[in-house]
């Protein structure tokens, strides 16, 4: 569908139309489509989605248990705000959680898993100078879910899913508007692939750290200086 609020985003590429609803409503709200504090109806909802309204209640239902979303009687639904608590919480937990990721992956990434994450900096690369942050972000969480994928522990990298989603509803987006921090940001990720590909758990534990560690600076002095 070539609609605004969701994106552009065609609803047909997954299995049930409850998960086209969620898929779609959760990628609103984490790019910023769904603004919060403001209240949309399910009626509004289901004729931008072309969704009948049980199924997309069904997603609504599912991203309130999640924390995305919630109802307002008789209204419809609203944005969760994410609390400079919850943002903490978040981020303490992503930080804990991916630097183990990295130190995993360095000892247990197989050839494929090493020649995707080289690829995914290949297209952060070569679209920095576009730009388009809403690209790069989806780019630069792939690298970060490849990590997680090349440790080889389900649990963690279901739990590492979760957190890239809720760390994107605060993020500092413009990062990637900037040339230069971008550039940082690019040479952040390259230091932990190559301590990746060096095999050096330790290094790439440690190169994980330092990036993390400055994305909650510049997202602490963005939302809470």
């Amino acid at each position: 569908m070539g609609n605004e609020l969701f994106g552009g985003r065609d609803v047909g590429n997954t299995p049930s139309f409850k998960e086209q609803a969620y898929a779609l409503i959760k990628d609103a709200i984490l790019f910023n489509r769904f603004r919060v504090g403001a209240i949309y109806s399910q009626e509004a909802i289901c004729t931008e989605l072309g969704i009948s309204r049980t199924p997309v209640r069904e997603a609504l239902l599912e991203l309130q248990k999640d924390g995305y979303v919630s109802f307002c009687r008789g209204k419809g639904v609203q944005v969760v705000p994410v609390s400079q608590t919850m943002a903490h919480d978040i981020l303490e937990a992503r930080l804990y959680a991916e630097r183990v990721n990295a130190e995993l992956a360095a000892v247990r990434a197989t050839q494929q898993e090493r020649d995707y994450l080289v690829q995914t900096l290949k297209d952060l690369q070569e679209n920095l100078e576009g730009r388009d942050g809403q690209l790069l972000y989806r780019v630069d969480h792939r690298f970060h879910r490849g990590v997680a994928a090349a440790a080889h522990n389900q649990l963690m990298y279901r739990q590492s899913e979760v957190l890239l989603d809720h760390y994107l509803r605060f993020e500092v987006k413009s990062v990637y508007n900037n040339s230069i921090d971008g550039k940082i940001v690019f040479e952040e990720h390259v230091a932990i692939l190559d301590a990746i590909q060096s095999g050096n758990g330790e290094r790439a534990k440690q190169a994980m750290e330092k990036h993390l560690t400055n994305s909650y600076r510049r997202t602490v002095s963005q939302f809470w200086p």
